[in-house]
Protein backbone atom coordinates (compact mmCIF):
# COMPACT_ATOMS: atom_id res chain seq x y z
CA UNK A 1 0.00 0.00 0.00
CA UNK A 2 1.28 3.44 -0.94
CA UNK A 3 -0.01 6.48 0.89
CA UNK A 4 1.21 10.05 0.55
CA UNK A 5 3.07 11.39 3.56
CA UNK A 6 2.68 15.03 2.56
CA UNK A 7 -0.58 15.51 4.44
CA UNK A 8 0.00 13.09 7.32
CA UNK A 9 -2.16 14.46 10.11
CA UNK A 10 -1.83 13.62 13.79
CA UNK A 11 -2.14 15.80 16.89
CA UNK A 12 0.05 14.48 19.74
CA UNK A 13 -1.47 14.39 23.23
CA UNK A 14 -0.05 15.49 26.60
CA UNK A 15 2.96 17.19 25.03
CA UNK A 16 3.45 19.80 27.77
CA UNK A 17 3.00 17.16 30.45
CA UNK A 18 5.62 14.99 28.76
CA UNK A 19 8.11 17.88 28.62
CA UNK A 20 7.44 18.72 32.27
CA UNK A 21 8.56 15.20 33.22
CA UNK A 22 11.88 15.13 31.38
CA UNK A 23 15.04 14.40 33.36
CA UNK A 24 17.53 17.22 33.66
CA UNK A 25 19.30 17.98 30.37
CA UNK A 26 18.59 14.75 28.46
CA UNK A 27 21.09 14.13 25.68
CA UNK A 28 19.65 10.96 24.12
CA UNK A 29 15.97 10.47 23.31
CA UNK A 30 14.03 7.46 22.03
CA UNK A 31 10.54 7.64 20.54
CA UNK A 32 9.00 4.15 20.29
CA UNK A 33 5.86 5.36 18.49
CA UNK A 34 6.78 8.12 16.05
CA UNK A 35 3.35 8.75 14.52
CA UNK A 36 3.61 12.13 12.83
CA UNK A 37 6.72 13.08 14.87
CA UNK A 38 4.69 15.34 17.15
CA UNK A 39 6.29 14.20 20.40
CA UNK A 40 9.71 13.88 18.76
CA UNK A 41 9.57 17.41 17.37
CA UNK A 42 8.58 18.82 20.76
CA UNK A 43 11.43 16.94 22.45
CA UNK A 44 14.05 18.10 19.97
CA UNK A 45 12.86 21.71 20.18
CA UNK A 46 12.96 21.59 23.98
CA UNK A 47 16.36 19.84 24.08
CA UNK A 48 18.42 21.58 21.36
CA UNK A 49 21.57 19.52 21.99
CA UNK A 50 19.88 16.11 22.13
CA UNK A 51 19.97 13.27 19.63
CA UNK A 52 16.77 11.31 18.91
CA UNK A 53 16.18 7.82 17.60
CA UNK A 54 12.73 6.50 16.79
CA UNK A 55 10.65 3.64 15.45
CA UNK A 56 7.11 3.05 14.29
CA UNK A 57 5.37 0.01 12.92
CA UNK A 58 3.51 2.04 10.29
CA UNK A 59 5.64 2.72 7.18
CA UNK A 60 3.62 5.83 6.32
CA UNK A 61 4.26 7.28 9.78
CA UNK A 62 7.97 6.49 9.54
CA UNK A 63 8.35 8.25 6.19
CA UNK A 64 6.33 11.27 7.34
CA UNK A 65 8.42 11.50 10.51
CA UNK A 66 11.68 11.12 8.62
CA UNK A 67 10.83 13.96 6.25
CA UNK A 68 9.68 16.30 9.00
CA UNK A 69 12.53 15.60 11.39
CA UNK A 70 15.29 15.80 8.75
CA UNK A 71 13.89 19.12 7.57
CA UNK A 72 13.59 20.71 11.01
CA UNK A 73 16.43 18.96 12.89
CA UNK A 74 19.07 17.88 10.33
CA UNK A 75 21.72 15.51 11.63
CA UNK A 76 20.00 14.85 14.94
CA UNK A 77 17.69 11.92 14.19
CA UNK A 78 17.52 8.40 12.83
CA UNK A 79 14.14 6.70 12.42
CA UNK A 80 13.29 3.17 11.33
CA UNK A 81 10.26 1.02 10.66
CA UNK A 82 9.98 -1.59 13.39
CA UNK A 83 7.63 -3.08 15.93
CA UNK A 84 8.49 -3.09 19.65
CA UNK A 85 9.85 -6.64 19.52
CA UNK A 86 12.35 -5.55 16.83
CA UNK A 87 13.66 -2.59 18.85
CA UNK A 88 16.67 -4.41 20.40
CA UNK A 89 18.27 -4.84 16.98
CA UNK A 90 18.09 -1.10 16.31
CA UNK A 91 19.28 -0.15 19.80
CA UNK A 92 22.31 -2.33 19.11
CA UNK A 93 22.77 -0.65 15.71
CA UNK A 94 22.53 2.86 17.17
CA UNK A 95 24.91 2.02 20.05
CA UNK A 96 23.22 4.42 22.46
CA UNK A 97 21.54 4.31 25.85
CA UNK A 98 18.76 6.79 26.50
CA UNK A 99 17.98 9.50 29.01
CA UNK A 100 14.31 9.65 28.00
CA UNK A 101 11.99 7.22 26.25
CA UNK A 102 8.43 7.99 25.11
CA UNK A 103 5.77 5.53 23.89
CA UNK A 104 2.32 6.74 22.88
CA UNK A 105 0.20 3.61 22.54
CA UNK A 106 -2.75 5.28 20.82
CA UNK A 107 -3.89 5.20 17.21
CA UNK A 108 -2.88 8.11 15.01
CA UNK A 109 -5.53 10.35 13.53
CA UNK A 110 -4.09 9.55 10.12
CA UNK A 111 -4.76 5.83 10.51
CA UNK A 112 -8.36 6.43 11.57
CA UNK A 113 -9.10 8.97 8.85
CA UNK A 114 -7.98 6.83 5.92
CA UNK A 115 -10.72 4.38 4.90
CA UNK A 116 -8.25 2.11 3.10
CA UNK A 117 -6.50 1.31 6.39
CA UNK A 118 -9.62 -0.42 7.69
CA UNK A 119 -9.45 0.86 11.26
CA UNK A 120 -12.59 3.01 11.31
CA UNK A 121 -16.18 1.88 11.68
CA UNK A 122 -17.27 5.30 10.38
CA UNK A 123 -15.56 4.99 6.98
CA UNK A 124 -16.18 2.17 4.54
CA UNK A 125 -13.05 0.41 3.38
CA UNK A 126 -11.35 -2.98 3.25
CA UNK A 127 -11.32 -4.73 6.64
CA UNK A 128 -7.55 -4.56 7.12
CA UNK A 129 -6.48 -3.09 10.51
CA UNK A 130 -2.79 -3.94 10.14
CA UNK A 131 -0.42 -1.32 11.53
CA UNK A 132 1.92 -2.29 8.68
CA UNK A 133 -0.32 -2.66 5.62
CA UNK A 134 2.62 -3.98 3.59
CA UNK A 135 3.28 -6.93 5.90
CA UNK A 136 2.39 -10.53 5.14
CA UNK A 137 0.47 -10.82 8.43
CA UNK A 138 -3.23 -11.73 8.14
CA UNK A 139 -5.56 -8.73 8.07
CA UNK A 140 -8.83 -8.53 10.01
CA UNK A 141 -10.95 -10.02 7.20
CA UNK A 142 -8.56 -12.97 6.93
CA UNK A 143 -8.59 -13.41 10.70
CA UNK A 144 -12.38 -13.66 10.70
CA UNK A 145 -12.22 -16.28 7.96
CA UNK A 146 -10.04 -18.65 9.96
CA UNK A 147 -10.97 -18.00 13.60
CA UNK A 148 -13.35 -20.38 15.36
CA UNK A 149 -16.29 -19.39 17.54
CA UNK A 150 -14.54 -20.01 20.85
CA UNK A 151 -11.47 -17.99 19.87
CA UNK A 152 -13.54 -15.11 18.52
CA UNK A 153 -15.67 -14.93 21.65
CA UNK A 154 -12.53 -14.89 23.80
CA UNK A 155 -11.02 -12.19 21.57
CA UNK A 156 -14.05 -9.91 21.96
CA UNK A 157 -14.24 -10.48 25.72
CA UNK A 158 -10.54 -10.11 26.50
CA UNK A 159 -9.44 -7.50 23.97
CA UNK A 160 -12.69 -5.56 23.67
CA UNK A 161 -14.19 -6.17 27.10
CA UNK A 162 -17.41 -6.51 25.11
CA UNK A 163 -20.34 -7.66 27.27
CA UNK A 164 -22.26 -8.77 24.17
CA UNK A 165 -19.35 -10.92 22.96
CA UNK A 166 -21.30 -14.18 22.74
CA UNK A 167 -24.15 -12.70 20.69
CA UNK A 168 -21.83 -10.79 18.36
CA UNK A 169 -19.67 -13.88 17.88
CA UNK A 170 -22.61 -16.08 16.90
CA UNK A 171 -23.79 -13.49 14.38
CA UNK A 172 -20.34 -13.08 12.82
CA UNK A 173 -19.71 -16.84 12.58
CA UNK A 174 -23.11 -17.40 10.98
CA UNK A 175 -22.46 -14.61 8.46
CA UNK A 176 -19.02 -15.98 7.63
CA UNK A 177 -20.49 -19.31 6.53
CA UNK A 178 -22.45 -17.76 3.67
CA UNK A 179 -21.03 -14.31 2.89
CA UNK A 180 -17.65 -13.52 4.50
CA UNK A 181 -17.22 -10.00 5.85
CA UNK A 182 -14.79 -7.98 3.74
CA UNK A 183 -15.37 -4.32 4.61
CA UNK A 184 -15.51 -2.13 7.69
CA UNK A 185 -19.07 -1.06 6.90
CA UNK A 186 -20.25 -4.66 6.68
CA UNK A 187 -18.80 -5.46 10.09
CA UNK A 188 -19.96 -2.23 11.72
CA UNK A 189 -23.52 -2.63 10.43
CA UNK A 190 -23.63 -6.30 11.45
CA UNK A 191 -22.52 -5.57 15.01
CA UNK A 192 -24.87 -2.59 15.32
CA UNK A 193 -27.81 -4.69 14.20
CA UNK A 194 -26.87 -7.48 16.62
CA UNK A 195 -26.88 -5.35 19.79
CA UNK A 196 -30.42 -4.31 20.79
CA UNK A 197 -30.95 -0.59 20.26
CA UNK A 198 -31.81 -0.07 23.93
CA UNK A 199 -28.19 -0.98 24.74
CA UNK A 200 -26.71 1.55 22.28
CA UNK A 201 -24.88 4.27 24.22
CA UNK A 202 -25.22 7.89 23.08
CA UNK A 203 -22.06 9.02 21.30
CA UNK A 204 -20.59 5.49 21.34
CA UNK A 205 -20.82 3.35 18.21
CA UNK A 206 -21.96 -0.22 19.00
CA UNK A 207 -19.04 -1.64 17.00
CA UNK A 208 -16.34 0.30 18.88
CA UNK A 209 -15.25 -2.54 21.15
CA UNK A 210 -15.43 -5.17 18.42
CA UNK A 211 -13.15 -3.09 16.20
CA UNK A 212 -10.77 -2.54 19.14
CA UNK A 213 -10.62 -6.27 19.88
CA UNK A 214 -9.91 -7.26 16.29
CA UNK A 215 -7.26 -4.55 15.88
CA UNK A 216 -5.46 -5.71 19.02
CA UNK A 217 -5.60 -9.33 17.84
CA UNK A 218 -4.46 -8.58 14.28
CA UNK A 219 -1.42 -6.62 15.50
CA UNK A 220 -0.59 -8.60 18.63
CA UNK A 221 -0.63 -5.27 20.48
CA UNK A 222 -0.68 -6.55 24.06
CA UNK A 223 2.10 -9.05 23.37
CA UNK A 224 4.17 -6.29 21.79
CA UNK A 225 3.54 -4.03 24.80
CA UNK A 226 4.64 -6.80 27.17
CA UNK A 227 7.83 -7.20 25.16
CA UNK A 228 8.48 -3.47 25.24
CA UNK A 229 8.12 -3.33 29.01
CA UNK A 230 10.47 -6.28 29.40
CA UNK A 231 13.27 -4.84 27.25
CA UNK A 232 13.20 -1.10 28.00
CA UNK A 233 15.13 -1.11 31.32
CA UNK A 234 18.21 -2.32 29.44
CA UNK A 235 18.11 0.69 27.13
CA UNK A 236 17.91 3.55 29.65
CA UNK A 237 20.73 5.39 31.36
CA UNK A 238 20.83 5.60 35.17
CA UNK A 239 18.51 8.44 36.12
CA UNK A 240 16.69 8.11 32.81
CA UNK A 241 12.92 8.35 32.54
CA UNK A 242 10.33 6.34 30.66
CA UNK A 243 6.98 7.93 29.72
CA UNK A 244 4.08 5.83 28.44
CA UNK A 245 0.75 7.18 27.21
CA UNK A 246 -2.12 4.70 27.16
CA UNK A 247 -5.71 5.10 26.02
CA UNK A 248 -7.64 2.20 27.53
CA UNK A 249 -7.42 -0.09 30.54
CA UNK A 250 -5.95 -3.03 28.61
CA UNK A 251 -2.87 -0.87 27.97
CA UNK A 252 -2.77 1.04 31.25
CA UNK A 253 -3.09 -1.99 33.55
CA UNK A 254 0.12 -3.75 32.43
CA UNK A 255 2.03 -0.44 32.47
CA UNK A 256 0.88 0.32 36.01
CA UNK A 257 1.65 -3.26 37.11
CA UNK A 258 5.12 -3.20 35.58
CA UNK A 259 5.99 0.16 37.16
CA UNK A 260 4.91 -1.21 40.53
CA UNK A 261 7.01 -4.35 40.10
CA UNK A 262 10.05 -2.32 39.07
CA UNK A 263 9.68 -0.14 42.16
CA UNK A 264 8.71 -2.87 44.65
CA UNK A 265 9.90 -6.18 43.25
CA UNK A 266 10.25 -8.08 46.54
CA UNK A 267 8.16 -11.28 46.54
CA UNK A 268 8.91 -12.35 50.11
CA UNK A 269 5.98 -13.13 52.44
CA UNK A 270 5.10 -9.99 54.43
CA UNK A 271 5.75 -11.69 57.78
CA UNK A 272 9.47 -12.16 57.08
CA UNK A 273 11.67 -9.68 59.00
CA UNK A 274 13.92 -9.09 55.99
CA UNK A 275 14.06 -9.78 52.26
CA UNK A 276 15.42 -13.13 51.12
CA UNK A 277 14.34 -13.06 47.45
CA UNK A 278 17.13 -10.64 46.53
CA UNK A 279 15.05 -8.59 44.12
CA UNK A 280 15.94 -4.90 44.24
CA UNK A 281 14.07 -1.82 43.14
CA UNK A 282 15.32 -0.28 39.90
CA UNK A 283 13.57 3.06 40.33
CA UNK A 284 10.33 4.81 41.17
CA UNK A 285 7.05 5.81 39.59
CA UNK A 286 7.18 9.59 39.26
CA UNK A 287 3.40 10.01 39.37
CA UNK A 288 1.24 7.80 41.61
CA UNK A 289 -1.86 8.60 39.58
CA UNK A 290 -1.83 8.94 35.80
CA UNK A 291 -1.49 12.42 34.35
CA UNK A 292 -4.56 13.38 32.32
CA UNK A 293 -5.21 16.03 29.69
CA UNK A 294 -6.41 19.44 30.79
CA UNK A 295 -9.91 20.66 29.98
CA UNK A 296 -8.39 22.99 27.40
CA UNK A 297 -6.60 20.16 25.60
CA UNK A 298 -9.69 17.95 25.66
CA UNK A 299 -11.70 20.82 24.16
CA UNK A 300 -9.10 21.32 21.42
CA UNK A 301 -8.46 17.61 20.86
CA UNK A 302 -11.29 15.33 22.13
CA UNK A 303 -9.10 12.27 21.47
CA UNK A 304 -6.97 13.29 24.46
CA UNK A 305 -9.85 12.70 26.89
CA UNK A 306 -8.90 9.08 27.52
CA UNK A 307 -5.10 9.56 27.45
CA UNK A 308 -3.14 8.59 30.57
CA UNK A 309 0.52 9.41 31.06
CA UNK A 310 2.66 7.43 33.50
CA UNK A 311 6.34 8.17 34.09
CA UNK A 312 9.03 5.96 35.65
CA UNK A 313 12.49 7.14 36.75
CA UNK A 314 15.33 4.63 36.84
CA UNK A 315 17.86 4.70 39.67
CA UNK A 316 21.12 6.56 39.46
CA UNK A 317 22.88 3.61 41.11
CA UNK A 318 25.34 6.01 42.71
CA UNK A 319 24.45 4.78 46.18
Amino acid sequence: METSTDNFQHVPVLVEEMLANLPEQPATLLDCTLGGAGHSSALLSHCPEAQLRGIDRDPVAVEASRQRLETRFPGRTDVRQARFSELPAYVKLWRLRYDFVIADLGMSSEQLQRAERGFSFLLDGPLDMRMDPNSSDPNAAQLLQKINEHELRRCLREYGEERNAAKITRTIIERQRTNPIRTTAELADLVASTIPRRFHKPGFHPATLTFQALRIAVNGELEELETLLNILPDFLNPGGRLAIISFHSLEDRPVKKQFREWEQPCTCPPHLPYCICGKQSIGRAVNRSPIMATETEVSDNPRSRSAKLRVFEFKEWSD
